[in-house]
């Protein structure tokens, strides 16, 4: 029999092994770097390394952080990993048809939410068009991720670009350290058909290689059309396809280089341009190389990586073609016990091809550091800041019928955010942390230079946009209660949004004299605030029982040009909550998920025509049973919108009943 360790002593064994294991990993570039597995080993725990480039518990973390695990997102019965977020967290997940999600947070949540950075492993999969996420062609299947971390409020000095209201990072398993091989068959109702599996295989000495792949597709939804919406296009079956592949080798003693690449096709309608339902035929892929060096500055770390997306919307007479490419650079030192800095260079280039015969884009340039000190055992300050330098391009704007010239695209200006943040541990079950922080959101590329002109109306982007600047304040307090089993938080606060971009355009009389209608033009709102608490609260019960609950509450106040079409009090439900209930014994699994979102509402165009569609609060139910049976196969019975046939839960179409039966093979 092990003999049990107090909490003290564990907790300071743990903090003992981070201090060794401090620079095996760096920041969110290289956060594969680190053997998660060991350390999860060792505390029970996850363990993330995003924040900061050293290894924390969630609690210890100088920014408001939540982890799913694995296991959770298994027992979750999702198919996607929005489903995923809106069944563990208190985002604002929205769906608008099928396959087409957006997700928000504390607020403001737009069709295409320019505010929140996604990466996979440090890369970022968002679309630079909107700076929006198409979570449909994120080329990862839910059998390889190891964990999510949801990070809530703008942290652009510690994450990086876009890093505005929130970070998602989606960690996954290392094949260097991981041996992970499993296949998944979903069959439902609707004519859902699913096919996904991840292999990996050992590399030499410390590498290895990790190859995914999945398909999916099904009838679209069919309820919830405006009038003179429901055309064949809209009809079409959904389809779409993921590749991903990645390979992690030891090339000499404290050396690590990977390659990793992926394609995704996605054939569904998408919530997309100026708020209208449209299909797109969307091809995206990448490619990253990345080294990890342990020298005597430190650990240095580099990545380059290249993202290209092919859009195509054959009603619309509309192609779009976008690239980003990002250098990364980053040195973590730690500095006696108590120290740890990274000083870090980014460089990015984007650019995005309008199909209307113009480019617009931009260069970035990105000096930024931080800072951890651990002032006692209970006690760490993290401050951060970085400096972005942006230079704006644009080419083929010297059209007669339009109002933008090239030359108003020749500008250059910086912006700064920061990050500070202290925590407070004074017992080992408590933890208390006061942060303040300014996040930088460029505007997206088709705010600055869309060109679509049309007889009767146009839609035109903005050089002169400002970047958004978000300003928020914040006090959490984490509480585990030993004799309950169980950890209750709570989170307050402040933020300030300013210059943020309507995205959806504004509309206003036309100025161009080769056209007689209505122009759209892009640009900046009033400042807006949001003021907003988190609750949440999990733990185990007797006989195999688990429960979990999150409650967010975001008031937004503040004054808006009633051109404008946006409706931001409304974008986002003032109250949200998701709650759970899992009970696990032996073989079996049974998971029931509750969700409630208050009154919402937004604008839908169609046929040039802007409506506003109002959702009424709902609640909502989703469910998994589950039986392992032969050690390495898991039959479950899963199902989504349970508690009605058909139900409006955002402005897109109406949510429909779905139940799905799954078979995961473990090899």
């Amino acid at each position: 029999m092990r003999a049990q360790v107090p909490a003290p002593h564990r907790t300071r064994r743990a903090a003992a092994a981070l201090g060794l294991l401090a620079l095996a990993a760096g920041g969110p570039a290289m956060a594969q770097g680190l053997d998660y597995g060991a350390l999860e080993a060792l505390f029970e725990e996850p363990v993330t390394t995003s924040a900061t480039g050293k290894p924390q518990r969630a609690s210890e973390v100088p920014v408001a952080m939540d982890i799913i695990t694995a296991e959770q997102i298994r027992r979750s019965g999702a198919h996607d990993i929005p489903t995923v977020l809106a069944r563990y967290t208190s985002l604002d997940v929205q769906q608008y048809n099928e396959h087409d999600f957006s997700v928000g947070v504390r607020g403001l949540t737009t069709q295409q939410n320019s505010r929140l950075l996604v990466l996979v492993d440090g890369r970022q999969v968002y679309f630079d068009d909107y700076g929006r996420t198409d979570w449909h062609m994120i080329p990862v299947q839910l059998g390889e991720i190891r964990q999510i971390e949801v990070v809530r409020g703008p942290n652009t000095a510690l994450f990086g670009f876009n890093a505005v209201a929130g970070v998602i990072n989606i960690v996954t398993l290392n094949p260097a350290y991981d041996r992970v091989n499993n296949a998944t068959v979903r069959l439902g109702t609707h004519g859902y058909k699913e096919f996904s599996g991840v292999a990996t295989a050992p590399l030499g000495d410390g590498g290895g290689v990790r190859l995914s792949a999945g398909a999916r597709d099904s009838t679209p939804w069919l309820s919830g059309f405006l009038p003179g919406e429901s055309g064949r296009d809209l009809r079409s079956e959904p389809e779409r396809y993921q590749f991903a592949a990645n390979t992690v080798a030891k090339v000499a003693e404290g050396v690590q280089v990977s390659l990793d690449g992926s394609y995704a096709r996605s054939l569904a309608p998408d919530l997309a341009l100026t708020g209208m339902l449209t299909r797109f035929d969307t091809r995206a892929f990448s490619i990253r190389g990345r080294v990890a060096a342990e020298t005597g500055i430190g650990l240095v770390e580099a990545s380059a990586y290249h993202n290209g997306l092919d859009m195509t919307a054959r009603s619309l007479s509309v192609a779009i073609n976008q690239a980003v490419t990002v250098l990364q650079l980053s040195d973590t030192v730690k500095l006696g016990a108590s120290h740890t800095l990274r000083p870090s260079f980014e460089f990015r280039h984007n650019a995005l091809d309008t199909g209307h015969g113009s480019i617009v884009g931009y260069k970035v340039a990105a000096f930024g550091a931080m800072w951890d000190w651990a002032i006692t055992d209970t006690l760490d300050l993290t401050l951060a800041g970085r400096r972005d330098q942006v230079w704006l391009e644009g080419e083929g704007y010297n059209s007669p019928v339009t109002p933008n010239r090239n030359a108003l695209y020749d500008r250059a200006f910086g912006t700064f955010g920061y990050n500070a943040g202290l925590v407070w541990r004074p017992t080992p079950d408590d933890s208390v942390r006061l942060t303040a922080s300014r996040g930088i959101g460029m505007p997206s590329l088709v705010d600055l230079g869309l060109q679509m002109v049309y007889p009767q109306f146009s839609y035109v982007g903005n050089p002169n946009l400002k970047p958004t600047v978000v300003d928020n304040y914040e006090i959490g307090y984490r509480r585990r209660v030993a004799a309950l089993d169980a950890s209750f938080g709570v989170t307050a606060f402040h933020q300030v949004n300013r210059d943020m971009s309507s995205t959806l355009f504004a509309l206003r009389p036309a100025r161009n004299p080769g056209i007689r209608g209505l122009s759209f033009e892009a640009r900046t709102i009033p400042t807006l605030t949001v003021s907003g608490l988190e609750l949440s609260g999990k733990g185990k019960l007797v006989h195999g029982f688990d429960w979990g609950v999150e409650y967010r509450l975001a008031a937004v106040a503040g004054d808006l040009d009633p051109t404008v079409t946006f409706d931001p009090k409304h974008a986002s439900p003032r109250h949200l909550v998701s709650s759970r209930l899992g009970w696990g014994q032996g073989p079996f699994q049974a998971d029931l998920f509750l969700r409630y979102a208050s009154t919402a509402g937004g604008w839908r165009a169609v046929s040039q025509k802007f409506t506003y569609v109002t959702v009424d609060d709902y609640a909502s139910a989703g469910a998994r049973i589950a039986y392992r049976f032969a050690e390495r196969f898991t039959l479950a019975l899963e199902g989504s919108n349970l508690l009605s046939e058909k139900q409006r839960q955002s402005i897109g179409l109406e949510a429909r009943r779905s139940v799905y039966g799954s078979l995961r093979v473990d090899f």
